[in-house]
């Protein structure tokens, strides 16, 4: 009885990821790429497309133009309580030069029944005030269900770019999916083409306003907001909003010497909570320019 429980509660969880991903386009059905990915990103509503950080390898790849910090990042999205639809993500990045960085990213999605995964690699080069970043990712989608099974495959190129306009305000903007590649297979359909734009805003140097929006060629418009408050030289507080589906973000994060630690949730109004949790390590950071070590 209780494998015949078990293998229900996972018919259940498939069924329900089913019609969670479907929109009414049936065609589009279980293509959720690409994926917000980061606590920090979500406790602000994932409004990160003008962000330069340790996540930039998998929300803007222009933000490794530049980079200082040479680290390793990891992610757990846990989604509304479902068994089986839970998001695991990896990613590395290096500066390989004062205006020159590359990043890896590996993410995965679902369980045995159905799972997305995606490894990616890809570099932002800092022109002046201008990043530009180019990245390549190689996505698998795969359903092993008793009356289903099939695998398919997809190799897609994302580009961005973030703009300085001055020491508070940034502009940035992102296209996935730009040369609209399609999955392989009898399964087979166009993998989503997102495109974002938004600004960051730095009132002061503890307040970080950012906000964005994005067009998802299968969803409708998104408009995405969020704040981040530094109470102290450690401890972040953040919280967010964005619409269709509407959701509303809250997040904090503790910064030690080498070590990011972030915590995030978001709730939807049918769904219920979500919960995300990253951990991030620095190894190596670039000296500036005229700076001794001691300073």
């Amino acid at each position: 009885m209780k494998e015949r429980s078990g293998y229900l509660s996972q018919q259940k969880n498939f069924i329900f990821l089913l019609l969670f991903l479907c929109t009414p386009s049936v065609k589009v059905c279980a293509q959720i790429f690409p994926f917000p990915v980061g606590a920090r990103s979500w406790g602000i509503g994932n409004a990160t497309v003008a962000r330069a950080d340790l996540t930039s390898g998998f929300n803007n790849i222009a933000g490794l133009g530049g980079i200082r910090e040479g680290g390793i990042f990891s992610s757990f999205d846990s989604h509304y309580g479902f068994d089986g639809i839970g998001t695991y993500s990896f990613g590395a990045i290096l500066p390989l030069s004062a205006d020159l960085g590359t990043g890896v990213t590996v993410q995965r999605f679902g369980d045995k029944l159905y799972n997305e995964s995606a490894i990616g690699i890809g570099a932002g080069h800092r022109i002046g005030r201008v990043s530009l970043g180019v990245k390549v990712n190689y996505l698998q989608n795969a359903v092993n269900a008793p009356s289903l099974a099939f695998s398919r495959k997809a190799l897609v190129f994302e580009f961005g770019g973030i703009v300085q306009f001055s020491s508070r305000l940034f502009f940035g903007a992102h296209v996935f999916n730009m040369t609209q590649s399609s999955y392989s297979g009898d399964y087979g359909n166009r993998v989503p083409t997102a495109l974002r734009a938004g600004f960051l805003y730095k009132p002061q140097t503890n307040i970080h306003l950012s906000a964005e929006i994005e067009k998802n060629t299968y969803l409708p418009f998104s408009i995405k907001a969020g704040l981040e408050y530094q109470i102290w030289k450690k401890l972040y507080l953040r919280t967010g909003v964005a619409s269709r589906p509407l959701t509303n973000h809250f997040g904090a994060g503790f910064k030690a010497k080498k070590f990011y630690i972030d915590y995030a949730v978001h709730s939807n109004s049918q769904l219920g909570w979500s919960h995300h949790f990253s951990l991030g390590y620095v190894f190596w950071e670039r000296k500036e320019e005229g700076r001794s070590e001691g300073n």
